[in-house]
Parts: C-alpha cells; structure tokens; sequence
C-alpha cells in the first residue's frame, strides 16, 4: 500500500486533497473565461480519478478490486462524454445563468461539487485500501447487477431524452420517460446503491453508506428534481396535456405513482 498522507490508511484525506485542487482548478478557468464547458467535465473526471488513483495507491489489483473501481470508472467516462458533448451542442448551462459573474455564488456552486464528487465516492475510496478479497459473492453479484440495471436506465433515458430534444419537441414521453419523468435520476440513484453494497461485502463499513444516500440527497432534494420540475412547471404550466402527463406519471421510479 502507497501512503501519500501519513495515518491515512484507507485515502479519505488524500482523496479530499485530490478533489479539492481540481474542483478549485476548473472553478479559476471557468470563472476567469465566465464558461459553462468544464464544469460537467470537472466533476466526472474528478470521479475517475479518484477511483484510478485509490485503485493504485492500494496495490491491489485483484479482480473485484479492478471490478469496483471500474463500475466508477465506467459511469464517470460514459457521463462525462455525454454531458460534455451535450453542453457543447447547447453552449450553456442556465443553471449559472444568476450565479456565473458573481464570484461567492459561483464558488458556493463548486464547493458544492467537492462534495458531491468526495462524499459519493467514499465506498470505493474505503474499498480499494482494503485487504484483497477473492471472489465475487452473492450479495456482490446483487451490487453488480443494481449497478447494471441503473447505468442500462440512467444512459437509455439520457440518449432518449437528448434524441428527443434535438427535434425540438416539448417534454419528452419516449421510453422511460412515459413512466417517470426522471427516469436517469432513478437509474443514477440505483446503481451508486449498487456500488455501495458491492463495497461493503468486502469490507467498507456502513457509514460509507452516505455515498448514495448524499447524491441520493441532492438529486431528490437540492439541485435535481427541485430544479427541473420548476422550470417545466415554467415551460408548461398552463398545458393541459403536460399537466395530465405530470399528474399520471412517477416524479421517479418509473411505474410507482
């Protein structure tokens, strides 16, 4: 094992290091240029690195160690890739639009993404500075499987929706969507549950739990639903069709009103 920090034996404050210079890195760029393009890009990445690096500082590569970090590594370059090209094709992100010029909100915003990147991170950052495990279980075959089964539903209903848009329609009911009107949230939420419990058979303690329960957190409570839902409730407030659309499908998991 490589121990960057002394006494950090399982890369909780290394890890937090790591993010913090490169969150406040990408917040310089994107305030001193006032651009939108980095931000989705720093925050995926800033995943992958941590799941590469805790990989390489536990000098573990056995296959459910390569496994873990991969399931991150995975999500991260997927979510990157598409978020990155999406923000290209628009050219900005109105989520800033009040806070972009104003220094305090605007760092309020990437303090926010320290945490979101660190604390979601926490079961695989605990994971790799374990003691090499042996085989894949059950209960980490269940992990596994939730984490397939969510990145299937939080890429399908991204493309779906992003196809969708392209055409300049209204909300969009294709796929998923015509089951719950976050379905990529839904799928998001499910699969960082399934690295969780992937993590813990082999090891991290429970309290890591806040990882999904954290993004699980922002997406429901603070910057995912909350959001989204106002500015559809702004678009379409007063279309009968998209009300009925609201009042019959899921706000989430697709199928349960």
């Amino acid at each position: 094992m490589v121990k960057l920090i002394e006494n950090d034996e399982h890369f909780i404050l290394v890890s937090l290091l790591i993010t913090v210079c490169m969150q406040m890195s990408f917040f310089a760029i994107a305030y001193t240029l006032q651009i939108d393009k980095v931000t989705d890009f720093a925050g995926a990445a800033n995943f992958l690195l941590l799941a590469i690096v805790t990989l390489w500082l536990g000098e573990d590569f056995s296959f459910p160690k390569i496994l873990g970090s991969l399931m991150v590594a995975v999500w991260s370059l997927r979510l990157g890739i598409y978020l990155s090209y999406r923000i290209l094709i628009w050219g900005e992100d109105n989520r800033f639009d009040e806070m972009r010029s104003k220094f305090w909100s605007f760092l309020g915003f990437w303090i926010y993404q320290i945490l979101w990147v660190f604390l979601t991170s926490l079961p695989v950052i605990y994971f790799n500075s374990l003691d090499s495990p042996t085989e894949i279980t059950i209960v980490a075959g269940i992990g596994l499987s939730m984490f397939a089964i969510g990145f299937t539903i939080e890429a399908w209903s991204d493309y779906t929706k992003f196809n969708h848009k392209l055409h300049g329609e209204k909300w969009c009911t294709d796929g998923l969507w015509k089951y719950s009107r976050h379905p990529n949230y839904f799928g998001n939420i499910l699969l960082w549950f399934g690295i969780f419990i992937f993590c813990f058979t082999y090891g991290a303690p429970l309290w890591t739990i806040i990882g999904p329960l954290w993004t699980s957190f922002l997406l429901i409570f603070v910057s995912g639903l909350p959001f989204l839902e106002a500015s559809a409730d702004k678009k379409y407030g007063d279309d009968e069709e998209y009300l009925r659309y609201k009042n019959e499908t899921s706000i989430l998991v697709p199928w349960f009103k």
